[in-house]
């Protein structure tokens, strides 16, 4: 995945980069306001000679990161859902609402990924698992 950072800082061969993180809107402002909130990704990593700060550089990243990420991102709160709704429709046997309730719970099950989802993100940035690698200036 191909992105556009910004060189912020440079230390010797050193460089604190900030790369603005991608919604799923795919930074669409017209269509979706919250694409122009997203916090930008810092992380720092080695630079040759050639650039200067404030220069706009071509950041790549690791697809095989970016996959987990997008997997993690659907994939904890389809489970979840998935996993509430088979065990309320269990639990509800005999109940002639098992299947609004179940619907109930399965939505109130994606309010609590939500906040599964934002301590993994916290978690995995701090970890700066994120791959970068600088192509050329832009």
């Amino acid at each position: 995945m191909e992105q556009v950072g910004k060189i912020e800082k440079i230390e010797g061969t050193k460089a604190t980069i900030s790369v603005k993180r991608t919604s799923a809107c795919g930074e669409n402002c017209k269509g979706c306001s919250s694409a122009c909130k997203q916090p930008s990704v810092i992380f720092e990593t080695d630079i040759s000679d050639d650039y200067e700060e404030g220069d706009y550089v071509e950041i790549t990243t690791e697809n095989e990161v970016m996959l987990k990420q997008i997997a993690m991102l659907y994939g904890i709160p389809f489970v979840i859902m998935l996993a509430t709704i088979g065990i309320f429709q269990l639990l509800l046997k005999s109940n002639p609402n098992k299947d609004i309730i179940s619907a109930v719970a399965s939505v109130l099950s994606l309010v609590i990924s939500f906040f599964i989802l934002k301590a993994y993100d916290k978690k995995e940035m701090g970890k700066n698992t994120l791959k970068f690698t600088i192509g050329k200036k832009l």
